[in-house]
């Protein structure tokens, strides 16, 4: 697999939106670099510090680097950020699951959500984003073979005893304002290995592929899924989607008459 800058990764999907989104996004992920090295760097410091004794407070440490790129890009961008509701996320034993729009996405839910990630084995493919999430406490899942499967499923229920982690159910940016349907995999192993899931919805994000500055962007929480509620993992997959695409809609008129 070979290994690329965060901008070419990331351009491999841009497909055909504008080059003032382009540009956006280079803008965004050298931000990122930039905050590491100023506003952030004793995090940094501190976050190389713990990753020889204490890898909790190191991927802390670097969530709040993390924190920090999306409050610049917050004001790179002259975003007015919105809560329909209190956020409310247990610190251990659950995924969050979150509408997946575009690569906008990351910065502000590094900001508003502060957790780590359950990302797919393409990030491997970028060496700078792969070294930040995996230093963030985030798990790359393999989903190649059955082997690689079992084994990101054991890393996964490991690694809940210290984070819970963000999840995009739909499994790729959707480049608009509507919720996809949901991919087996993330709801499966939640309902066979009963992880609650925290739904939490965005709104607006779309607007940057037009307007990159001058945005309203909401979110809200809508609940926690109990997988112990469902007979079957398809059950708990066909309640999430209606969550989601109910409140996602709430959602939108709430940040329609802001």
């Amino acid at each position: 697999m070979p290994t690329l800058n965060p901008y070419k990764y990331l351009k491999q999907n841009l497909g055909d939106q504008s080059q003032d989104y382009h540009w956006l996004i280079v803008r965004t992920y050298m931000e990122a670099l930039f905050v590491i090295f100023t506003r952030a760097k004793w995090i940094l410091l501190k976050g190389i510090f713990y990753s020889f004794f204490n890898q909790e407070k190191k991927a802390n440490a670097f969530l709040d680097g993390s924190w920090h790129w999306g409050d610049k890009m917050i004001k790179v961008t002259q975003t007015k950020l919105l809560f329909a509701n209190e956020i409310k996320i247990p610190e251990k034993k659950h995924m969050v699951f979150v509408n997946h729009v575009n690569e906008l996405d990351f910065p502000f839910d590094c900001y508003v959500i502060k957790k780590p990630y359950l990302a797919n084995q393409q990030i491997k493919s970028s060496y700078f984003a792969y070294w930040w999430m995996k230093a963030m406490g985030s798990q790359v899942f393999d989903t190649s073979q059955a082997r690689t499967i079992a084994k990101s499923v054991h890393s996964l229920v490991d690694g809940l005893k210290m984070y819970s982690y963000i999840v995009y159910p739909e499994g790729h940016n959707s480049y608009n304002e509507e919720i996809k349907p949901l991919k087996k995999g993330m709801i499966k192993v939640a309902f066979e290995n009963k992880i609650p899931a925290v739904i939490i919805l965005k709104s607006g994000i779309t607007k940057f592929q037009t307007q990159q500055r001058g945005n309203v962007i909401g979110y809200k929480f809508a609940g926690t899924v109990d997988p112990n509620q469902f007979k079957t993992w398809e059950e708990m997959k066909d309640f999430v989607f209606k969550l989601m695409t109910e409140e996602k809609k709430s959602l939108d008129e709430f940040v329609a008459r802001s």
